[in-house]
């Protein structure tokens, strides 16, 4: 399956990979309430850690690389962001077979310009649409998933990554229990996340 990531899941992406690997996070890198959030977070963790055995391809277009460059520099841990979110989208590009901006079609964009507002978002809708992308992962619930029922008959199925999981594979409570055992419950992994990341967060 093909997966078009959405610049979101990009920066919670980063999110993942500060807290694993024990850096440090600001308070504004993290969606709140935390706790709301964090099942979303689960779920990409495994998406994307999962994604040779459940044979999936992730990719994007240069629209994202756009918004990413216009992320604004304010201190060290800003321009450290802004770096791992646009190595992030190179390796992205690098393993897409076709990572350029298409030509979109008036009729596209007139098209989902009914339906979504945000004029980024709508473009990364076209490219998706356009792309022959089966998915669009997103966790913007406000805007493209609050939409994701129009955006079916353009041609593209707009998930966050809990419920592309639990839709193709298995509930995160059946994930938890295959990867760590039995013994391991879903409420202890979401815990443990918990603590991670907000043990990371300095600002």
């Amino acid at each position: 399956m093909h997966l078009y990531l959405d610049t979101c899941i990009v920066n919670d992406s980063f999110v993942l990979l500060q807290t694993h690997g024990g850096d440090k996070l600001r308070s504004k890198d993290v969606k709140q309430p935390l706790e709301r959030w964090i099942l979303e977070y689960v779920a990409l963790y495994y998406l994307l850690d999962l994604d040779h055995q459940w044979e999936l391809e992730f990719g994007s277009s240069p629209v994202m690389r756009y918004e990413l460059e216009k992320m604004r520099v304010r201190n060290g841990l800003a321009g450290e962001k802004k770096g791992a979110m646009l190595q992030t989208y190179d390796l992205l590009a690098e393993r897409t077979i076709s990572c350029e901006l298409l030509p979109v079609p008036d009729s596209l964009l007139k098209a989902v310009s009914q339906v979504l507002p945000d004029r980024e978002d709508i473009e990364h809708v076209c490219q998706a649409v356009l792309g022959g992308w089966d998915y669009f992962v997103t966790t913007d619930f406000d805007t493209i998933l609050a939409h994701a029922e129009q955006l079916k008959p353009l041609g593209i199925v707009a998930v966050s990554p809990r419920a592309f999981v639990e839709d193709n594979f298995l509930t995160l409570e059946e994930l938890v229990r295959i990867l760590h055992g039995s013994w391991t419950s879903l409420e202890d992994v979401v815990e443990s996340w918990i603590n991670e990341i907000e043990a990371s967060v300095v600002l």
